[in-house]
């Protein structure tokens, strides 16, 4: 009875740990990389009729699921 208790406190404990230590894996992506993913979402921004005033959140917000998707840090700010 006491090891599944101790099973149940100590194993989200493990997952929680485990989800920090794979986001600390992320590196930093090149400027190449990020500037062909603003290149790209700036197209899909495009044929998506973001406007000049939603264009540049849309973007970063674009570049960081790319980004991340791709196991890489986010950025703050792209260079449109």
């Amino acid at each position: 009875m006491k090891k599944a208790l101790l099973t149940l406190i100590v194993a989200p404990l493990f997952a929680v740990y485990t989800t920090f230590a794979v986001a600390d894996d992320a590196v930093d992506a090149s400027a190449e990389t990020i500037k062909e993913y603003t290149e790209m979402c700036l197209n899909w921004a495009k044929d998506d009729d973001i406007s000049n005033e939603e264009l540049k959140p849309y973007v970063l917000k674009c570049v960081n699921d790319e980004l991340e998707s791709e196991g890489y840090k986010k950025v703050t700010d792209v260079k449109i």
